[in-house]
């Protein structure tokens, strides 16, 4: 089969892009007999393949609004002659002769309207709900985000296929010198809280910030809270930074921008625990990261991180700062919960590992073709 693959804009840090490099370089290194095209915003090395049946094609624009024109007027062309298109990151273009697969990973911007541009609404309200009618079949990485397609958009269940990601082999537990050697580099106090993630409204880290205050009144604590990855302008938090300056946090809170993948597994496994108050989720790519790596978890149960973790981490059904406060001072004064958090976690990581995810996506694409 020629299978055509648009993964534009999978270049911007986030859970999205992991998860979706995951993928392609499980099933490429599955598959060498099919062919295949696939469109990227900027070249990945990680997808160059000996078998020589991958080609990238780097869009010529970088604009996120010109990226869209430019996919809508040239894939259908670009695409003729395949025998299948997959949209690899929710989202699509129209005019596609061939049977189409689109990858859903969550619809935040529908569940919580108030954190983003109304433009970026209004799209996900009509023109992402006529792509999605339009697909021969949705590939959805939770169960949750296969239930929202079905509450927001009423395609047929049977159309939809929840397919869980996997995470990265490199995730796991880090030695000790690894652990002070990217602490040295990115100037982190032997003890930390940890967050990781793109900085941004969703995340809800300015209740963080304000729980971790509280609890360094309620226990002397004198760690630091990192938070690890870049600014998200599209949904930016303009309150996180005038409260840290606000509650005289300044020296306490760390952020180190966008870190090399590479070095994430040190961070985690050198917390003393890893929090993540999300207000939605449609799968939690980091959790699992994680827990993977040995960090104890405190987490909101939002979207489908209840899930995805299961009984791995201490879960929140209230985003507040209280909860968030009464949780960090269990991890840190049961040390018998916090070996258990581990324990669990990386035993539910183990279920997320593998090409297992791979191997559902081209079962899909053959069964496509074959139609």
């Amino acid at each position: 089969m020629k299978i055509a693959i648009e993964a534009l804009g999978i270049h911007y840090f986030g859970g999205g892009r992991t998860a979706t490099l995951n993928l392609f370089e499980a099933l490429f290194s599955l598959d060498s007999q099919n062919e295949y095209l696939i469109f990227l915003s900027q070249p990945e090395p990680s997808l160059n393949i000996s078998t020589g049946n991958v080609t990238q094609r780097i869009a010529p624009v970088k604009n996120r609004f010109w990226l869209r024109l430019w996919a809508q007027f040239s894939l259908p062309r670009a695409v003729r002659g395949y025998d299948l298109v997959h949209f690899a990151k929710n989202l699509g273009v129209f005019g596609v002769s061939a049977p189409t697969i689109v990858t859903m990973y969550d619809l935040t911007t529908l569940v919580h309207p108030e954190l983003f541009p109304w433009f970026d609404v209004w799209y996900w309200r009509n023109i992402q709900k006529q792509t999605l009618l339009d697909a021969n079949a949705i590939i959805t990485i939770s169960k949750t985000t296969a239930d929202d397609i079905l509450r927001y958009y009423q395609v047929p269940r049977e159309r939809i296929r929840v397919i869980y990601p996997a995470y990265a082999n490199h995730f796991k537990r880090a030695s000790k010198d690894e652990i002070d050697c990217i602490r040295d580099r990115y100037r982190i106090p032997e003890t930390y809280i940890l967050h990781v993630g793109r900085i941004d409204r969703k995340k809800n880290l300015t209740v963080l910030v304000r729980a971790f205050a509280e609890f360094r009144q309620q226990t002397a604590f004198k760690g630091k809270l990192v938070l690890v990855g870049e600014e998200y302008l599209k949904s930016k938090d303009n309150i996180l930074h005038p409260t840290i300056e606000q509650l005289e946090l300044t020296d306490e809170v760390i952020f180190t921008g966008r870190v090399p993948d590479s070095d994430v597994p040190a961070l985690f496994s050198g917390a003393l625990v890893t929090v993540f108050p999300s207000l939605h989720e449609g799968f939690g790519l980091a959790h699992v990261e994680a827990m993977a790596c040995g960090s104890p978890l405190i987490a909101s149960s939002a979207g489908a991180v209840r899930e995805v973790i299961g009984e791995a981490a201490i879960l929140l059904d209230s985003i507040d700062i209280n909860s968030i406060v009464e949780a960090l001072i269990r991890i840190v004064t049961e040390p018998i919960l916090r070996q258990e958090m581990q324990r669990r976690g990386l035993a539910r990581a183990e279920q997320f590992r593998g090409e297992h995810s791979a191997r559902q996506t081209l079962r899909l694409y053959e069964e496509l073709g074959q139609k």
